[in-house]
């Protein structure tokens, strides 16, 4: 391993990802901005994901590859990729999307210059598993208000593809986070809980490609099982997914190191938003109860 610490730590879970795995390496390695360290966390993959990573450590030293003993789930294996990081700023990428080669250098420069903003991401171009386009994606989720209220609100009222978590991050504010949890779509209570610590900025250009296909999580959201086996694999029953979501924000804002008159202010908003949701909690507290899968 390279002993110097790099500016930026890429994190890339990946499980029996090797149809696209090469293409999504080599457009990291081709960034024009180098200073950055590789860390690959395979979830036990049993298809040639192994070989393919072994084979690209052996020749980049930028490149460290671990090897899960079992399936932690997609939470666990993104959140051991923090653990591992050492740099400045961090960023995740999956095993099927590419980046354009010079979203290091043009997030580096954001977060560099704008020491009140904790993620910085270019614009989406949605493509099939062919790679062509499906459709350029408007994230909305351009989010530099002051006040911490203020952000958590609009991202809330604005969020729906998370693709912005495959910007640039700054790790210390990462850090204060929960990271990914136990439950569907968790992404976006991580989002939710990081805009509490300062802005997210969005750069006007197509630098990331979130691939779409039949082996993409997203591709069956519905599923029960399939999301079950994406997030957390070892769970015997896999209930109470948007309870957990909904409530898990109220932890969050009330443990968050922030004012505590914006804690009130999105407090009063979440509990609007509870009431509104009301009818589908409920059916998902039925639904629950009814199954054990």
């Amino acid at each position: 391993m390279n002993s110097s610490i790099p500016l930026i730590s890429v994190g890339l879970p990946v499980y029996n990802g090797e149809k696209y795995l090469r293409s999504s390496i080599d457009s990291i390695l081709a960034q024009t901005f180098d200073d950055f360290e590789l860390i690959i966390s395979d979830n036990a993959s049993t298809d040639g994901t192994e070989n393919i990573c072994r084979e690209y450590a052996d020749r980049d030293a930028r490149i460290q590859y671990f090897r899960n003993e079992k399936n932690l789930g997609a939470a666990g294996n993104y959140n051991i990729l923090v653990e591992k990081a050492r740099a400045k700023y961090f960023r995740w990428q999956n095993a099927d999307d590419y980046i354009e080669p010079n979203l290091h250098e043009l997030c580096f420069k954001i977060l560099e210059k704008n020491p009140d903003c904790v993620l910085t991401f270019g614009k989406t171009k949605v493509i099939d598993a062919e790679g062509d386009l499906i459709e350029k994606y408007e994230d909305n989720l351009h989010i530099v208000d002051e006040r911490a209220a203020d952000r958590f609100v609009r991202f809330k009222k604005n969020v729906g593809q998370t693709n912005a978590i495959y910007g640039l991050m700054r790790l210390n504010a990462l850090r204060k986070t929960h990271l990914f949890r136990k439950f569907k779509s968790s992404d976006t209570n991580f989002m939710g809980e990081l805009c509490l610590y300062g802005k997210f900025i969005q750069i006007p250009e197509y630098l990331f490609y979130r691939r779409m296909h039949e082996g993409a999580s997203s591709w069956d959201r519905k599923n029960t099982k399939v999301q079950r086996d994406f997030w957390d694999p070892s769970a015997e029953a896999f209930n109470y997914q948007h309870i957990k979501k909904h409530f898990a924000y109220y932890s969050d804002v009330l443990k968050g190191n922030i004012p505590i008159s914006d804690k009130i202010r999105i407090l009063i908003f979440l509990l609007r938003n509870t009431r509104h949701s009301r009818h589908h909690l409920w059916n998902d507290l039925i639904y629950s109860l009814k199954n054990k899968i």
